[in-house]
This record gives structure tokens, sequence and C-alpha cells, in this order.
């Protein structure tokens, strides 16, 4: 897509670099909110008060409800990998292995 091709209108008035970094930071905040409910370091209910109290919203990559579907997780480990952060993806795994027992020989 060329710079003439792209509607600042449609988002928000950002040009498409400044969609994409904040397309990133929602991502990371997103992920990082799923890894302290996944590594029961806070629960969703306590994580929810914590940004309210903030005056933030909740963003979460999955459902709270039902829990993180397999592709939710295999995509939390690839963001991780690319971040360098070995040991939540070791632990995602094992919530992966868990969850979804089909996965334990996949690499």
């Amino acid at each position: 897509m060329d710079g003439d091709d792209y509607n600042e209108e449609e988002n928000g008035g950002l040009t498409e670099s400044e969609q994409l970094k904040m397309d990133d930071i929602v991502l990371e905040l997103a992920y990082n909110n799923a890894w302290l409910v996944l590594s029961n370091q806070l629960t969703f209910d306590e994580l929810m008060d914590k940004q309210f109290r903030e005056g933030h919203q909740l963003i979460m990559p999955f459902d709270p409800e039902s829990g993180p579907k397999q592709i939710e997780l295999e995509n939390m480990i690839n963001y991780y990998i690319e971040t360098e952060e070995y040991e939540k993806c070791s632990k995602l795994k094992i919530i992966l292995n868990d969850r979804y027992p089909s996965t334990v020989l996949e690499d």
C-alpha cells in the first residue's frame, strides 16, 4: 500500500506508521495482561480492578471466561520468542501442553 492509498480518517487521524506503533503497544499490553493472569500473578478480577483504579481499560488477547485458545497461546509464545523472553515461552508452552495435549509433540 502506498501513502496515497492510506486513509488517515479511518484510523483516527494516525499515519500508517503511527497506527502500526499503536498496534504494537496494544498487543504488548494485551500479552502482558494475559501473562499476569496465566502465570497466576493476578486473578482476572484483580487485574481488572487494578486497571480500573489506574483509569485504564483492560485489554486481553483472549476471552477471559473461556480462557486462551490454542492459537492464542501459540501467538503469545511466538511474541515472547521475538522479544527474547524465553522463561515466559517455557511457562506458556507448559500451559499450552496442559490445555491442549495434542501439542505436546509439536515444536
